[in-house]
């Protein structure tokens, strides 16, 4: 098992990869050109700081979602989560990198599309992965899990009622309906952890390793828990901030939010 000072020593804190500038989604408030410059504000709701933004290349359309670098005066002296850029901060099966019974850890397995709406939260991602304006994301968890829940219980009932009527007797429509909502569900799990796995190499400059223009999408669909636990630990600088089984983040309340 891997000791909290273990864990720390394996930061990057000689990494030339340390100096690429984390990035922040802006939402275009209108139709702009390139170069052309304006306010924007970032950060949690109720903690947004105003940055300077350039349009990029080619200009932006009204409500066009693009990348621009944090500036590195960004809320300089203020408590923030430590998350590396240029790499992930450890491989994909280093699943015990936090502890054997870290809370990452046991959601990422027994509850991995749970963990994988905290870490939506964690980033203010839409309940799709995808990045949003504040209220198509304050509720993302809450979304997510009610989600699991409603598809949980809809299983359970349909189990039941094929059970209850007897294994020769059973309704073709039970196994049916069980079918089509298992393939909606498993659907929709691989589609969010992909586009949430793409959002955090893009904000955090991390390139594809294997399967160039298809990883995402791999790792999604063969390694779920194993890709979750991994974005969790990266987001969640676990050494400095507790992780919680029962939170929305899965951070525990003092932790700063992930800008």
């Amino acid at each position: 098992m891997a000791s909290e000072t273990d864990y720390k020593e394996g930061a990057f804190n000689d990494d030339p990869c340390k100096d690429i500038p984390v990035k922040v989604h802006i939402i275009a408030p209108s139709t702009l050109p390139e170069g052309y410059v304006f306010e924007a504000e970032v950060g949690a709701p109720g903690a947004k700081k105003t940055i300077s933004v350039e349009v990029p290349a080619g200009g932006v359309l009204e409500g066009q979602i693009f990348l621009v670098p944090l500036p590195d005066d960004f809320a300089v002296g203020e408590p923030r989560v430590n998350i590396p850029t240029g790499q992930w901060k450890d491989g994909t099966f280093d699943c015990l990198k936090a502890g054997v019974f870290h809370p990452s850890l046991w959601c990422a397995i027994c509850f991995t599309q749970v963990a994988m709406a905290q870490v939506m939260q964690r980033l203010r991602l839409s309940w799709l992965g995808e990045p949003a304006h504040d209220e198509a994301t304050k509720s993302t968890f809450k979304v997510v899990l009610t989600l699991v829940i409603c598809y949980t219980v809809f299983t359970i009932a349909l189990e039941m009622a094929e059970a209850s009527s007897g294994y020769y007797q059973t309704p073709t429509w039970i196994p049916t309906l069980r079918f089509i909502a298992g393939i909606l569900f498993t659907i929709y799990s691989i589609y969010s952890l992909m586009k949430t796995r793409e959002n955090v190499r893009s904000k955090y400059s991390i390139q594809e390793e294997r399967c160039k223009g298809m990883e995402d999408l791999c790792c999604s669909m063969w390694c779920s828990c194993c890709v979750v636990s991994q974005m969790a630990r990266h987001t969640g600088e676990y050494e400095t901030y507790k992780g919680r089984f029962c939170s929305d983040t899965g951070m525990a309340a003092h932790s700063p939010s992930v800008v």
